[in-house]
């Protein structure tokens, strides 16, 4: 049973995040591990309930992954509080 919950719990909050992310053209997340990897999808989660924290079309243009990946995490620490546990190497 709890294998089978984890996976509900899984497909809610990928729900969610497909939900949370929609009117972002670029951002296309289907899964939890290549679906973050360019860094678009960690940016659209916090800009479509924070879009006053940055501008969208500055950070999607963004030639590098590590560079959007950065960008939101860092994000999330200093106007968010959510510390930073992944690196974007």
């Amino acid at each position: 049973m709890a294998g089978l919950q984890q996976t509900n719990s899984e497909k809610i909050l990928l729900s969610w995040v497909r939900q949370s992310t929609r009117n972002y053209p670029q951002v296309n997340v289907i899964n939890f591990t290549s679906s973050w990897s360019d860094g678009l999808a960690f940016n659209a989660l916090i800009h479509s309930h924070r879009p006053d924290l940055f501008d969208w079309n500055a950070v999607a243009s963004q030639q590098s992954s590590v560079q959007r990946l950065d960008h939101a995490f860092n994000i999330a620490r200093q106007r968010l509080g959510i510390e930073k546990l992944l690196d974007p190497e």
